[in-house]
């Protein structure tokens, strides 16, 4: 069986890389507590916070993506997989640039990076070729659509939800990866 995976918030996870990064940028105080989303929300109540968000964002994908970390269970769940022996792939909307990034990183590159620094092409099994990056949600809709997994694990239900969301394909909104474990590989 061939599954479907999210990258950003669904394989990496980036609550504390916010967290620093915004206090490290004056953003944020530094005893903040929160989420992302919580971040995002705190800067998008005040004015330019917008602009601020997506600042925080071309730096936190890019440059600063180191700080970021396996989301909890993700790992394990992909070593079950090939063990019971499902072919995976991830499929990303990611932009190849940042907004206000003066730096120019390649988002794209700077995700692989960390990826093989976690080691997904080494001890999780990933080929380059596995991995597709898409520049809209159009896009990631239509190479899942291609790539016709029987299950595609996502964070966000508007991706599931969306019509154009392949019918033959089980979507399955994260919330925990030993819940979405227990009803993906049992």
């Amino acid at each position: 069986m061939l599954i479907g995976l999210d990258l950003d918030n669904t394989l990496i996870g980036y609550d504390q890389a916010f967290l620093a990064v915004a206090a490290e940028m004056g953003l944020v105080a530094t005893d903040f507590t929160g989420t992302k989303a919580d971040i995002r929300a705190a800067l998008r109540a005040r004015p330019g916070g917008e602009t601020d968000w997506q600042r925080l964002q071309g730096q936190v994908y890019g440059p600063r993506i180191d700080l970021a970390e396996a989301m909890p269970g993700s790992c394990d769940f992909i070593v079950r997989a090939r063990a019971l022996g499902h072919d995976l792939v991830i499929v990303s909307h990611k932009t190849r640039t940042g907004h206000f990034d003066p730096t120019g990183t390649d988002l794209r590159q700077a995700a692989l990076g960390w990826l093989e620094r976690q080691g997904y092409f080494s001890r999780l099994g990933f080929a380059r070729d596995d991995i597709h990056f898409e520049d809209d949600r159009a896009a990631k809709l239509a190479r899942i659509r291609a790539l016709a997994p029987a299950i595609f694990i996502d964070d966000l239900a508007e991706l599931l939800d969306d019509p154009d969301f392949p019918a033959a394909t089980r979507a399955i909104l994260l919330d925990d990866w030993a819940k979405v474990s227990a009803r993906v590989l049992t």
